[in-house]
């Protein structure tokens, strides 16, 4: 019975390492416990008993913690290439002129072209914002101009600044 049990313990490894959700890992650990028990000559109900006690204590004990500890060891995804674009800050290289009239922003050294998300037209040496990509164009916003509203905490441009001084 104990070759059973690790044959059993072995299944749900190799069934483990396919899903990788760290739940047959506890019942390989059970039905390696029911090994155990059948190796000491314990009867079939008791290695069963073993097995599930073994295995329930395992998903409902240690599997949460293990999963948060697993979870918090994880970093986040690297962004790269065009995706890691979005919220940068690019410079127009040629007008885009409206809606349909694709121009080209220039944001880590290549220019790509863009469109703004409201369809504006903005000229050539602008300052945008990449704030979305379709297929291979950038879609960006113009960054309004004019004084910050008062509970963005930014006095504005430097004339705002001087009058509020005055």
């Amino acid at each position: 019975m104990t070759v059973f049990w690790i044959a059993v313990a072995l299944i749900f490894a190799i069934v483990e390492v396919g899903t990788v959700a760290v739940f047959a890992a506890f019942l390989s650990v059970g039905a390696l416990a029911a090994a155990v028990a059948a190796f000491t000559g314990a009867d079939p109900v008791v290695q069963a008993i073993v097995f599930a006690v073994a295995s329930l204590l395992g998903i409902v004990v240690v599997r949460r913690p293990l999963l948060g500890y697993l979870r918090s060891r994880h970093t986040p995804e690297m962004l790269s290439g065009a995706a890691s674009m979005i919220g940068q800050r690019a410079v127009v290289v040629d007008a885009i002129k409206g809606p349909h009239g694709r121009g080209h922003v220039r944001i880590a050294g290549e220019d790509w072209p863009a469109l703004t998300r409201d369809g504006s037209p903005v000229a050539e040496g602008e300052a945008v914002t990449v704030v979305d990509i379709e297929g291979a164009t950038l879609l960006v916003d113009v960054p309004r101009k004019g004084p910050s509203p008062p509970w963005s905490g930014e006095m504005g441009p430097l004339q705002s600044r001087q009058e509020t001084s005055e």
